[in-house]
């Protein structure tokens, strides 16, 4: 049941009507169930894996706060100088329960996602070394784990780190890690943002409808209308790489960028519209991402929700682990005080997109793109200083529009070199292309032909076309909020809009027999 398909739009009529009419008490647990039915219909033998993680580290987080309250109540009674030896005691035992609830959420995402390419590559080892090779065997991969594991683990942690406590009710905590519109795709929310929304239950409100079924139906255009055209030409153009001109390629790798976003950032509007239907905010995901005028910058606009993550859970610890600050340390002692500087925001930079790029997908491809990019943050940090001295001896005016323009190409470049890994069959492929890419061609020694590349006249014009509108809504967005602007507008304004764009859906989607393409995100 995908989230662009006629079935999703029935169940999600049902569960509203089920939501609301059950009242607020009882919201919370209706979720609960419509996640279960969701997720069941899904595939039922995804759904033990779901449900372990959930019951785990929901246990894991009673047990860390139970283990709290217990020396909170010790601490108040002892004297000065023992309370900070309770203190740690109490950290000590509550990480014993923190390291089994991850490692439990950790294992079944790493043996299911994980445990065919280790293997292999252990095998390719073994191979090498003329010793017997071990049998590989590949697990199901149940729907959303990636999105759901993060989750939990930041619930997790944010009970240990006492940013909140630990959640009582099973029900709240499984509505949460399981709600069926981001346990596929994301965002990845927090737990104390979710349940805040829902504590003493949600009101009907038309208005939070009507704005809700208004982001789904942009959410729809962007996949039916923009993604999945776009799409046409991309596969076809991947599919025959080593066929097409150097032209073509850089071509379809602008274009996958642009599919992926709108594919991306549908499914994001989407769910997002249906969470708003329920009385429920989600976490941002994207802001207009295109726009940025550096990779740090693109970074914080795109998947905005996992980048978060990453800074929340796995960057500020690294960064102030032990091992960096005795490296940090070290280095200052020894009169390397920019290394060290370096050192403390670099070290952590490439562990958060070495895990992104693993996180992504079990290929060595998604290896090298992480690098990439950790590579390019890497060495903007390093050379910020030396660019920004050839600017003022070159005079230049980095504020004026031309300079900004050139610097979001050349994000944009940069974003799209990396995008080929990201779409490529496998690392070989991926060079492969780059390879060709790189070679010159002459661009007139062949007349271009749509219908090459799963194409043609027709379809071409409406992508441009639907591309042009993408890039125009988002242009005016990073100066207005288009949806409340248009709140205040009068009603035919409003839905001469919405009638627009729900007939551009209808006439110019991509959808039914032979279409359907899935998101491009449901894969991680």
């Amino acid at each position: 049941m995908s989230y662009h398909s006629i079935e999703f739009l029935g169940f999600v009529g049902v569960v509203l009507l089920v939501y609301y009419a059950a009242g607020r008490r009882r919201q919370t647990a209706v979720l609960a169930l419509a996640n279960l039915a969701f997720y069941a219909i899904a595939g039922l033998k995804a759904l033990p894996f779901l449900l372990t993680t959930a019951l785990v580290t929901f246990l894991a987080a009673k047990r860390i706060g139970g283990i709290y309250r217990e020396y909170d109540e010790r601490i108040k009674a002892a004297e000065a100088p023992e309370r900070k030896a309770l203190r740690a005691e109490a950290k000590a035992r509550a990480k014993k329960a923190l390291a089994v609830g991850m490692i439990v959420a950790i294992g079944l995402l790493a043996v299911c996602k994980y445990a065919a390419f280790v293997l292999e590559n252990l095998n390719a080892a073994l191979g090498l070394l003329h010793i017997r090779q071990l049998p590989v065997f590949r697990l199901l991969l149940p729907l959303g784990i990636s999105f759901y594991t993060f989750m939990a683990l930041g619930y997790l942690l944010d009970v240990y780190w006492k940013r909140y406590p630990a959640e009582d009710s099973p029900v709240a905590y499984f509505a949460f890690l399981s709600f069926f519109p981001h346990v596929v795709q994301g965002p990845i929310d927090r737990y104390n943002e979710f349940k805040r929304q829902l504590e003493g239950g949600v009101t009907f409100s038309y208005d939070k409808l009507a704005s809700g079924a208004q982001l789904m139906m942009w959410g729809f255009f962007k996949k039916l209308v923009v993604a999945d055209r776009l799409g046409l030409f991309v596969d076809a153009t991947f599919g025959n790489w080593s066929r097409c001109r150097n032209f073509v390629l850089i071509a379809a790798v602008i274009t996958y960028s642009i599919q992926i976003y709108a594919d991306f950032s549908g499914c994001i509007d989407i769910v997002t519209g249906v969470a708003e239907m329920m009385g429920i905010t989600l976490r941002k995901n994207f802001n207009h991402p295109y726009f940025s005028r550096s990779m740090g910058e693109f970074w914080r606009r795109w998947h905005m929700s996992l980048q978060e993550w990453f800074k929340d859970y796995i960057y500020f610890p690294v960064s102030t682990s032990a091992f960096v600050k005795n490296t940090k340390r070290r280095w200052a002692k020894a009169g390397k005080t920019r290394a060290a500087e370096l050192f403390g925001s670099c070290f952590p930079i490439l562990v958060v997109w070495l895990v992104s790029g693993i996180w992504h997908g079990a290929a060595w491809k998604y290896v090298v793109w992480g690098l990439f990019h950790a590579a390019l943050l890497i060495s903007s940090a390093v050379f910020e200083p030396v660019f920004a001295g050839m600017n003022r001896r070159l005079g230049i005016n980095v504020a004026h529009p031309a300079w900004r323009a050139w610097q979001m190409l050349r994000t944009f470049a940069l974003c799209c070199l990396g995008r080929v890994f990201f779409r490529a069959d496998d690392l070989r492929t991926a060079f492969g292309i780059l390879r060709r890419m790189a070679r010159p061609h002459i661009v007139w020694a062949k007349v271009f032909r749509p219908s090459t590349y799963g194409m043609n006249i027709d379809r071409a014009l409406v992508s441009i076309v639907a591309v042009v509108i993408l890039i125009v809504v988002d242009a005016v967005q990073e100066r207005i909020p288009i949806r409340e602007t248009l709140n205040r507008r009068g009603i035919p304004l409003r839905w001469a809009l919405a009638y627009g764009c729900l007939f551009a859906i209808i006439i110019f989607g991509m959808y039914g027999h032979g279409y359907g393409s899935a998101f491009i995100y449901e894969r991680y």
